[in-house]
Formats: structure tokens, C-alpha cells, sequence
């Protein structure tokens, strides 16, 4: 972690410390600067993270060690299915519990693992099984809704200008060092293949290293592959390997070891920050103030739209001007 956190009240020993981390991929990625802070101010503590069973896998890019018990989607739903949870998870003497999420279910679930402490954000009728509590932000980074409850549990200021990282990645690209690439994230598909909008990116490089990959649709870019490669000028003398995702640790290696990232918002972005890539977020739909990876390691540039196309099953999607995102390329990635 680069830049300590702080606290004005002493911290207090804990044992057992359970988190229910959210279900959206995005939000549990910017959960991870609240992990951090949490394993460096409880450095004792045994940490058990309740965590969705897709995409588990990327919680082993975190550098400290923590018990996952995972859950599938719509498994802890109602009172019944807490109750059953919290049995088979075997979870004892539980010192702080943490929920992460605005769900019901979660309040409860602290209560049903029989935690001395339980924290969460107050709103609703949840509200009643957290015996810590706060407000949830409004308007603010993901992020810094995380650390308002830290805040409440350790009495306290904490820093907010921490730059997380994940543990040491090693390379997976053949030739790396001696050549360097640029990994780009195809993904998403619209409209069933890949977008023209890559091939006039692309378009303005010369004697390039590129690396695609599909970060949330592997499939679909996978089967677009074929015909996306024959569209890329070849005169150019750059070079193309697509990269087939294995899993989120896999990918991540890949971008750790990379000139830098373009991507998308959303998940990708946030591993590629984390992983300390330089990483070139193309701001779609989602607002960047919230859900920009600002507290991981890796430098970000965020790009919003020129224009916006209305024609059409793509009225109202947002265009990026490719000339002006390729100048962005250069001098970010120091190309």
C-alpha cells in the first residue's frame, strides 16, 4: 500500500473479522482499497470475506492473506436462507462483522453469525441489526462510501489518498521486456461483433505491439476474432495476438507486464489499476467520480465521448473520436 492510513482513536484487537463483499464485480474490485485499510489497521486479525462465487478469483490478487466463503447468486435471499448460510459458513466467535451492501439479507446475516460488533450503512428497516452504523454517502465515490464505515468503527479520520496495489504479478506475454505491447479490451460486443471504432484506433499505429483480449464478453470476441484480425492493417507493421482469458489472474498478469490498458469503464479498468498498469478508461455510461479507479496503484486517464450517434439500434450510444484517443495512446503510454 502506498501512503499510510490514519486514525485519531487507538485500535482496538480483533479476532475474527467477517466482510460481505457486494455482488457486482465492479463494486467488489473498489472494495479493495477498503480491504487494505481494514488488514493494515486489524494486522492480527483472522479475515473472512463472504464473496459471490462468480469471478472469485480475483480476490487472490489481493498481497494479504483472508478465508473466502463463497455464495452463489440469489442464494442469501431471505431469512431462511441467512439462517442456512451462517451455519454451513463455520464462522465462529465472530468479533466484527462488515456489510458492504444496502441488502437486508446482509444486515441480518451478521446477526445470525452471532457477531459482537456489527457494522453497516443505515437505512431501512436493516437499520435495527447493526448495533454500528452510518448514513450512506451520497454522490460520492464507491470508494469513500466503504470508508465512511471504517470511520465509524475505528472513531476516527482515515486517509483517503492511499494508492493500493495487488501482490507481485509475473509475466505471461512471451518477450515482454524486448517488446512491448499495448492490451487492448474488445469488449463489450453491441450489436454482435466487434466495433469499427477499434480498427480506426488501431489504424493509426505504426510498428505496435497489440494484445487483445475480451474482459467481459471472452466468448463473443472469441467467435468476432477471425474476421476482426483481417480488417487490421498489416503495411503498418504492427503486430496482433489475441489472449485468450483464462480468468481474472490470468488477465491481470497480462496487463501488469503491459505499456498500458485501454478499456472500457467497468471491472477491467479496475484490475488494470490495481495491477499498477497505466490504464486509458474510455467513459462510456458509467460516471467516472464514482466508479474511476482513483485509489489503486496504476495512473488512469479517463476519456468521454466527442459525440453521439442517434441512428438506429445504437440511438443514443456514445462514439469516441478514435484520432483523438489515439494521440491520448501516445503520449500516456509514452509510445
Amino acid at each position: 500500500m502506498v501512503g499510510p492510513t490514519e486514525t485519531t482513536a487507538p485500535v482496538v484487537a480483533r479476532k475474527i473479522i467477517v466482510v460481505k463483499l457486494p455482488f457486482d464485480l465492479q463494486e467488489r474490485m473498489l472494495a479493495f482499497p477498503f480491504l487494505h485499510v481494514l488488514s493494515e489497521r486489524y494486522p492480527n486479525a483472522e479475515l473472512h470475506f463472504i464473496t459471490p462465487k462468480l469471478q472469485i478469483e480475483v480476490l487472490n490478487l489481493l498481497p494479504f492473506k483472508a478465508y473466502y466463503h463463497e455464495f452463489d447468486e440469489d442464494e442469501i435471499e431471505t431469512i431462511f436462507d441467512v439462517h442456512r448460510f451462517a451455519i454451513t459458513a463455520k464462522i465462529y466467535t465472530v468479533d466484527l462483522y462488515i456489510s458492504l451492501t444496502n441488502q437486508f439479507a446482509d444486515a441480518l446475516l451478521g446477526v445470525a453469525l452471532k457477531a459482537k460488533q456489527r457494522l453497516g450503512f443505515s437505512d431501512g428497516w436493516k437499520t435495527f441489526f447493526f448495533n454500528q452504523k452510518t448514513s450512506r454517502p451520497v454522490g460520492h465515490h464507491i470508494c469513500e462510501d466503504f470508508f465512511s464505515l471504517l470511520k465509524v468503527n475505528l472513531g476516527g479520520e482515515i486517509n483517503t489518498t492511499i494508492k493500493v496495489a495487488s501482490r507481485d504479478l509475473p509475466p505471461v506475454i512471451e518477450q515482454s521486456d524486448t517488446q512491448p505491447y499495448v492490451a487492448i479490451n474488445l469488449s463489450p460486443i453491441r450489436n454482435e461483433e466487434i466495433e469499427q471504432e477499434w480498427v480506426d484506433l488501431i489504424s493509426q499505429f505504426e510498428n505496435q505491439r497489440f494484445v487483445f483480449f475480451g474482459g467481459d464478453d471472452q466468448i463473443k470476441v472469441n467467435q468476432q476474432m477471425g474476421l476482426f484480425m483481417t480488417k487490421l492493417p498489416r503495411e503498418t507493421g504492427n503486430s496482433y495476438m489475441n489472449y485468450l482469458l483464462r480468468d481474472p489472474i490470468e488477465i491481470a498478469k497480462m496487463m501488469a507486464h503491459s505499456r498500458g490498458v485501454v478499456t472500457y469503464n467497468g471491472p477491467m479498468a479496475s484490475v488494470s489499476a490495481y495491477t499498477g498498469a497505466k490504464t486509458l478508461i474510455l467513459c462510456d455510461r458509467e460516471d467516472p467520480q464514482r466508479y474511476g479507479p482513483f485509489y489503486f496503484l496504476g495512473e488512469s486517464v479517463q476519456m468521454g465521448p466527442e459525440d453521439v450517434s442517434t441512428e438506429g439500434v445504437l440511438k443514443g450510444r456514445k462514439i469516441f473520436n478514435m484520432g483523438v484517443v489515439a494521440d491520448r495512446i501516445h503520449g500516456f503510454f509514452n509510445l
